[in-house]
């Protein structure tokens, strides 16, 4: 859903081998940079896109079987990478990041079939960015369940009872971040991309 540069998409292309991969990524300005490490990596089939996760919402909702979600967040972990990210401990600027992360994910939610996937990450350390959002989508969307994932077990939050996880510098697994895997329970079928959805994704080529 934030896909700019394109470093997850390709992981999850290359792990996971989808019927086809979209990259939608809301900031024009990251689009190029995203197109061109997609091609560079010969991700196919995949296709970007420059819509807001409203638009996905309203033209594709139940039709995706895996949505991976990198919100923006106040980026605290960067200071492990010894850069500079000014303010991001600040109250108004992780209040800001968290209300926008609800509302990527609100939507995001909308766009995962019956049975599928929805996996939120950040590179945050405050709660309110994480557990609470985690904690705020279930809440509001009650057909998605928390799943365990066994080989995070050892990083395990211990500041909520969801099955959500840290991964913080000092495990040696990057500068720090939290990710949480949900369900979608419902039953039914999944959705047909629309024709009209297709008219606005760009297909990457050799």
């Amino acid at each position: 859903m934030c896909a700019a540069p394109g470093g997850k998409s390709i992981f999850a292309w290359v792990a996971l081998q989808p019927e086809l991969l979209f990259c939608n990524e809301v900031i024009g300005k990251r689009i190029g940079a995203l197109v061109s490490n997609l091609k560079r990596c010969r991700i196919q089939p995949s296709a970007t896109l420059n819509v807001d996760s409203q638009v996905l919402a309203n033209e594709i909702a139940g039709a995706i079987d895996l949505v991976v979600v990198d919100a923006p967040c106040t980026g605290q972990s960067l200071l492990a990478k010894g850069d500079k990210a000014p303010g991001c401990f600040h109250p108004v600027n992780i209040n800001k990041n968290a209300n926008r992360q609800k509302r990527i994910l609100a939507n995001s939610a909308q766009t995962v079939a019956p049975q599928g996937y929805l996996a939120y990450m950040t590179c945050a350390y405050s709660p309110e960015e994480n557990e609470q959002v985690a904690e705020w989508l279930l809440s509001k969307f009650p057909q998605f369940e928390a799943i365990e994932i066994p080989h995070l077990s050892d990083y395990r939050s211990h500041l909520t009872n969801l099955p959500c996880y840290r991964l913080f510098p000092q495990s040696k697994l990057g500068a720090g971040s939290f990710t949480i895997l949900l369900k979608n329970q419902a039953e039914g079928q999944r959705l047909s991309l629309p024709d009209q959805f297709l008219s606005k994704a760009r297909f990457i080529s050799s």
